[in-house]
C-alpha cells in the first residue's frame, strides 16, 4: 500500500480549461481583436429564429448589428426613429416594460401626457422619444399607445428569443405610481417635485419585476427565451446622493446581480456578457500591471489621492466650485427669461432662416444686437455657460444633443434643431451658417484646465504648451465639440467665436487672462484642423479698439465683483458688424 506522501492530490482547479483562468482566460486575449473563447454558453438558430430587443440605449446598437448582417431581427414598424422592436423608444428599467405589458392604453392617468402650450400639442410621457414633437389631440396620442400595445403582443407571439438590455435602476414615478422612462422635464414635459418623485430599484424589486415579466410573456408566447444583458454604457446623470462613478457603478452591480442569479435559476432567462467585454481592463491600462488583474502601485496612489481627501480639505475642488458658483449664471438667467418670452410669441414660426445662433448667454446678447439691425436668425441662448463646460447635456445622433440643463434649456433649442433639420432636408437649397460659442465659456473651462493640468505628473505648470490644451480638450471637451464637428460634417458652414476680452481691463480678473488667451490660441488651432473659422473676437478688439471700457459691462454685483465675462450691447453689435461679413462669404 502506498504511503498517502505518495498519492498525487489533484484540487478542482486541476483540470479546469483555459477560460477558468484569468491569464489564460483575459490576460492573453487581444481586446478588440480576438473573441474571449467560451464565454456565453447561447445557442441560437439563424435560420429558425425570430429574435426582438428591448431595454435602455445599448439594445438599440444590438439591433442595428443584427440588422446590417442579416439576422432575423423584428423591427418596429410604428417607429422608423430608433432601431428598436418595440414602439416604445428606451426602456431602462424592467418596472417600465412591465407597465407596458400590464397597461390599458386607451386610459391615460392623470400626469403621463403634457400639454406644451407653446406648440399646442400633446406629449406622451411614457414615450418622450418616439413621437418628441408631439400629438394633434390627446384621442391621437392615446390611439398610437393602442397600436403599440398591440404590435408589442403580435411581436411577442413571433419572437422565440427576447434580449432584455437592462440599463438603470434609478427611475422617476409620479404619485399614482406610474413609472417614466425619463425624469419629466429633462425630454419633456415639466418637473413638479409634488408630483415626482425619485425611485431606486433595489435588488428584490429588480429580480420580482423580471420573474412577473417573465409569467405575462410565456402566456403571449410559451416558447420565448429571455436573453439577459446589462448595459456597458455608464450613467448620464444621477438623482442619488452619490458620486455618478459610485452611482453607476452601484446601479451595473444590482442589475448584474440579478441577472446572474435568474439565468443560474430559472431556465428561461440566459446572460450574455457585454457589459462584461465593454469593461474589462486593457493592456497598458496604469491600473493593473501586465497581467490585467494584478493593481499598480500608480493605480494603489491615484485611488488613495481620492482618500486623502476625506482628511485634507482640497484647495482646487473648492477653487472649481467657486468658480462654477460665479456670478455669470446671474446674467445668464436673464438672458435665458428674455429668450423664452421671445419663444412664447412666436412659438409656431416655420420660417427657414440661413443664420442660426447656438451657445450660451453671449448668443442671447448677440442674438439682441441681430434683431435690432433687422438681421434674419435662429437661435441664440441654449444653455448657461456652465451648463456647456460641465457637460449638462446628452450627445444624440438625430438630435444632435438633448441639454439636460433644465426644460427651458429643451424649449430653447428646439427651434434652432428645426432650422437645422430643415436645411438638411432640402438638401441645403440655402447655405446653412451657424455662429456658436461652444467649448468657450472660458469663466468656466479655463479653471477646470488648470485642474486638470494639476493633475497631470509630467505637467509643467510654468510652462504650458499647446499639447497640453490639446490633450485637455480631448478628455474635457470632446463632446462638446463634437456637437459642432458633427454639424460641419452634415452640411453645416460652422464659425466659432471667442469670448470677448474684458477679463484683462478688471482687477478680480487680470491673472488669468494669460490663460485666457492662450485658450483661444489652442482652440483655435483645434478648429484649424477640421477647417472651421475660428473668429477670435478678443484678440481682433484688442487691436482695434482703443477704448475698451466704452464696450464693457457696467454690472457690478453686490460683492464688487464686476461681469468681466460679458461686453455691453455696443460689444455685441460691434461684434455682429464684424461676423456678418463672414457669414456673407459664406453664403
Amino acid at each position: 500500500m502506498d504511503h498517502p506522501m505518495n498519492t498525487q492530490f489533484l484540487t478542482p482547479y486541476s483540470e479546469q480549461a483555459e477560460q477558468y483562468f484569468w491569464k489564460t482566460g483575459v490576460a492573453k486575449i487581444d481586446l478588440g481583436k480576438v473573441p474571449f473563447q467560451s464565454i456565453h454558453n447561447l445557442l441560437i438558430s439563424k435560420d429558425n429564429s425570430s429574435i426582438s430587443s428591448v431595454g435602455s440605449c445599448f439594445a438599440q446598437h444590438v439591433g442595428k448589428w443584427m440588422i446590417e448582417n442579416n439576422y432575423p431581427f423584428n423591427r418596429s414598424k410604428l417607429d422608423s426613429r430608433q432601431i428598436s422592436s418595440f414602439a416604445f423608444g428606451n426602456v431602462y428599467t424592467p418596472r417600465c416594460f412591465l407597465q407596458w405589458l400590464t397597461l390599458d392604453p386607451a386610459h391615460s392617468h392623470r400626469f403621463d401626457i403634457f400639454y406644451d402650450k407653446n406648440t399646442e400639442r400633446y406629449i406622451d410621457l411614457l414615450r418622450p422619444n418616439v413621437q418628441p414633437e408631439g400629438f394633434s389631440s390627446e384621442e391621437a396620442l392615446r390611439e398610437a399607445r393602442i397600436s403599440a400595445k398591440s404590435e408589442l403582443f403580435d411581436t411577442l407571439k413571433e419572437t422565440n428569443v427576447l434580449i432584455f438590455t437592462l440599463g438603470l435602476t434609478e427611475a422617476w414615478k409620479d404619485i399614482d405610481d406610474v413609472f417614466y422612462p425619463n425624469c419629466p422635464g429633462v425630454i419633456a414635459g415639466e418637473f413638479n417635485d409634488e408630483i415626482f418623485t425619485f425611485h431606486q430599484f433595489n435588488y428584490n424589486e429588480i429580480k420580482s419585476d423580471l420573474l412577473l415579466i417573465k409569467d405575462i410573456i410565456q402566456g403571449i408566447n410559451p416558447q420565448i427565451k429571455v436573453i439577459l444583458t446589462v448595459s456597458p454604457v455608464p450613467l448620464t446623470a444621477t438623482a442619488s446622493d452619490k458620486h455618478i462613478l459610485v452611482a453607476s457603478q452601484y446601479s451595473k452591480s444590482v442589475l448584474r446581480a440579478v441577472a446572474g442569479y435568474l439565468a443560474d435559476n430559472d431556465e428561461i432567462f440566459d446572460y450574455f456578457p457585454s457589459f462584461e467585454i465593454i469593461t474589462v481592463n486593457n493592456v497598458n491600462d496604469f491600473r493593473f500591471n501586465e497581467n490585467r488583474r494584478t493593481v499598480s502601485n500608480k493605480a494603489v496612489e491615484y485611488v488613495m489621492s481620492h482618500f486623502k481627501s476625506a482628511f485634507y480639505d482640497n484647495e482646487i475642488t473648492q477653487a472649481q466650485n467657486n468658480c462654477e458658483q460665479s456670478h455669470e449664471e446671474t446674467v445668464c438667467d436673464e438672458e435665458r427669461l428674455e429668450a423664452l418670452n421671445k419663444l412664447s410669441h412666436n412659438p409656431n414660426d416655420t420660417t427657414v432662416n440661413q443664420l442660426t445662433l447656438l451657445g450660451d448667454s453671449h448668443m442671447g446678447k448677440l442674438a439682441k444686437a441681430l434683431k435690432e439691425m433687422e438681421i434674419p436668425f435662429t437661435g441664440g441662448m441654449v444653455m448657461n455657460g456652465s451648463g456647456f463646460a460641465q457637460g449638462k447635456f446628452s450627445i444624440c445622433e438625430t438630435e444632435y444633443f438633448v441639454p439636460l440643463e433644465n426644460a427651458a434649456s429643451r424649449q430653447l433649442f428646439a427651434p434652432i434643431l428645426k432650422n437645422l433639420q430643415a436645411h438638411e432636408q432640402s438638401k441645403f437649397e440655402k447655405k446653412s451658417v451657424i455662429i456658436s460659442n461652444i467649448g468657450l465659456q472660458t469663466h468656466q473651462t479655463v479653471a477646470r484646465f488648470f485642474t486638470w493640468l494639476q493633475k497631470q505628473e509630467d505637467a509643467d505648470i510654468k510652462n504650458i504648451t499647446l499639447k497640453n490644451y490639446v490633450d485637455f480638450f480631448h478628455e474635457d471637451q470632446s463632446k462638446q465639440l463634437s456637437i459642432l464637428l458633427t454639424m460641419k460634417e452634415r452640411g453645416h458652414t460652422v464659425i466659432v467665436i471667442s469670448d470677448p476680452p474684458f477679463c484683462r481691463h478688471f482687477k478680480e480678473s487680470q491673472s488669468m487672462t494669460g490663460l485666457i488667451y492662450s485658450y483661444f490660441d489652442a482652440i483655435e488651432y483645434i478648429w484649424s484642423q477640421f477647417n472651421i473659422v475660428f473668429f477670435n473676437a478678443a484678440k481682433i478688439f484688442d487691436e482695434e479698439i482703443s477704448t475698451p471700457m466704452e464696450y464693457a459691462s457696467d454690472i457690478c454685483y453686490p460683492d464688487g465683483q464686476h461681469d468681466w465675462v460679458h461686453g455691453n450691447s455696443m460689444y455685441y453689435k460691434w461684434l455682429a458688424n464684424k461676423l456678418l461679413p463672414i457669414v456673407f462669404e459664406n453664403t
